[in-house]
C-alpha cells in the first residue's frame, strides 16, 4: 500500500466486502452397524434411537410381540414375533418367528416370515421362512430356503406399532 517514500501507492483498492454467514445445514452420516458386518445397504434415516438387545440377551415368551417405533438391532435370540420400523438382525442375532418392518436387514439367522416394503438379506444370512416385500435384495452368499411374492397393498408389510 506504502511505498518507501511514505506516499500513497496509486493503485485502486477494493473496499472490504461484508460477509454474512450463511446457515450450516447438519451433515447426515451414516453410522456402522454395531454388530456384524458392514456390508449392508443403507437404511434410511430415522429420527428415534437404535435399540440393541445384545449378544447375551436371549426373550422368549408364548404369543411374544415385540413394538419399537424406532430401530432395533437384535444381536441375541428371541422367540416371537418383532415389529418395527426397521429391524436389524445382527451376525450373533436370530430370530424365531415373523419380523413386520418398513426396513428389514438380515445379517444373522431367521426362522420365520419377513414382511416388509424393503428386505435386505446380507451375505452372512441364514432365512427360513416365505418373504413378503416390495423391494428386495439378497447378497451373493446369503442362504435363503423359502418362497417371495411382492406385496398385494401395503397394509401387507405395514408394522403394528400400536
Amino acid at each position: 500500500m506504502f511505498n518507501r517514500v511514505s506516499t500513497p501507492d496509486p493503485r485502486n483498492v477494493e473496499p472490504i466486502k461484508s460477509i454474512t454467514p450463511q446457515p450450516i445445514s447438519p451433515i447426515k452420516t451414516s453410522t456402522p452397524p454395531l454388530f456384524g458386518t458392514t456390508q449392508h445397504h443403507s437404511t434410511p434415516a430415522i429420527d428415534a434411537p437404535t435399540s440393541v438387545l445384545g449378544q447375551d440377551i436371549t426373550i422368549a415368551g408364548q404369543q411374544l410381540v415385540i413394538k419399537t417405533k424406532g430401530s432395533l438391532l437384535i444381536a441375541g435370540h428371541i422367540q416371537g414375533d418383532v415389529h418395527g420400523e426397521s429391524v436389524t438382525v445382527g451376525d450373533t442375532g436370530s430370530v424365531v418367528g415373523t419380523i413386520t418392518a418398513r426396513t428389514i436387514i438380515i445379517q444373522g439367522e431367521v426362522s420365520g416370515a419377513l414382511k416388509g416394503s424393503s428386505v435386505n438379506l446380507n451375505a452372512t444370512s441364514r432365512v427360513e421362512g416365505d418373504i413378503i416385500k416390495q423391494t428386495l435384495s439378497i447378497d451373493e452368499g446369503a442362504q435363503f430356503d423359502g418362497s417371495v411374492r411382492r406385496a398385494k397393498d401395503v397394509s401387507e408389510v405395514t408394522p403394528d406399532l400400536g
